[in-house]
C-alpha cells in the first residue's frame, strides 16, 4: 500500500524537477545573441558607415580645392609674368583669377564644414564603439554564466529524474496516474496539507469528518472543492 508520505516526496522531488526545467527553459531561451546587442551592433555599423560617407564627401571637396588651386597658380605666375603687355587681357585674366578664387574660398569654407562634420562622426562612431566593447563583453560573461547553468541545471535534472523513477516504483499505477492527472490540472501540485481545518491547496474549509479522515492517515482522502490529495 502507498504511503502518503512517499506520495509527497514524490510531489517534492516532482517540484523540484519542475522548478529546474523552468530554470534551464530561461537559461537555454537566452543564449544566443540578444535584441540589445544586435541593436549596439547595427548602430555601431551605421555610425561606421556615416563615419566613412562623411570622410569621403570631405576628401571629393579637398580634391576640388586642390584642383582649384592647380588653376590658379599658373593663372597668377602668368599675370604676374610681365609677359601679357595688353590691359584688357591682363583684366580678363585678373577677373578670372578673381573668380576663381572666390570659387576656392566657398569650396575651403564646405571643406571646413566637412572636417567639423568627420570630427563629429568620429566622436560618435567612439562612443559606440565603447558602448558595443561594454556590451559585447558583458552580453560574453552571461553567456559563458548561462552555459555554465545549463550544464548544471542538466545534470540536476538527470539526478532528480532518476530519482523520481526509483520514488515512483513504490507508488501504486492507478493511484500515480490520479497523481499526474491532479499534477497537471494544478500547476505541478496533486497534493495538499491540512493548515487546522483548510486546504492549502485552495484555501477552503473543509468538512470535520474530512479532516479527521486526513488525519488519521487510513485511507486516501481528497478536498471536496480542489480534488487535491489531502496529508496531515
Amino acid at each position: 500500500m502507498t504511503r502518503l508520505s512517499d506520495l509527497w516526496r514524490l510531489q517534492e522531488t516532482d517540484i523540484a524537477l519542475d522548478s529546474r526545467r523552468a530554470s534551464l527553459d530561461d537559461a537555454q531561451a537566452r543564449l544566443g545573441e540578444s535584441e540589445e546587442l544586435l541593436a549596439v551592433r547595427a548602430r555601431h555599423e551605421e555610425l561606421l558607415a556615416v563615419q566613412r560617407a562623411t570622410e569621403s564627401s570631405q576628401r571629393d571637396i579637398d580634391v576640388e580645392a586642390n584642383d582649384l588651386r592647380a588653376k590658379i597658380t599658373p593663372q597668377e605666375t602668368k599675370l604676374y609674368s610681365g609677359a601679357i603687355k595688353n590691359p584688357k587681357e591682363l583684366g580678363d585674366l585678373q577677373a578670372d583669377i578673381d573668380q576663381l578664387k572666390r570659387h576656392l574660398a566657398t569650396i575651403e569654407d564646405r571643406d571646413l564644414d566637412a572636417l567639423a562634420a568627420v570630427e563629429a562622426a568620429e566622436r560618435e562612431t567612439r562612443a559606440a564603439a565603447g558602448e558595443r566593447e561594454a556590451t559585447e563583453a558583458a552580453w560574453n560573461e552571461e553567456q559563458s554564466d548561462l552555459r555554465e547553468r545549463v550544464a548544471r541545471l542538466s545534470r540536476e535534472i538527470d539526478e532528480y529524474s532518476a530519482i523520481r523513477s526509483d520514488q515512483a516504483e513504490y507508488i501504486d499505477g492507478d493511484l500515480l496516474k490520479s497523481y499526474d492527472r491532479l499534477r497537471a490540472a494544478h500547476q505541478g501540485k496533486a497534493m495538499a496539507k491540512l493548515d487546522r481545518n483548510l486546504c492549502t491547496g485552495c484555501r477552503i474549509s473543509l468538512p470535520t469528518n474530512v479532516v479527521n479522515k486526513t488525519r488519521a492517515g487510513n485511507a486516501l482522502v481528497q478536498c471536496p472543492n480542489c480534488e487535491r490529495i489531502l496529508t496531515a
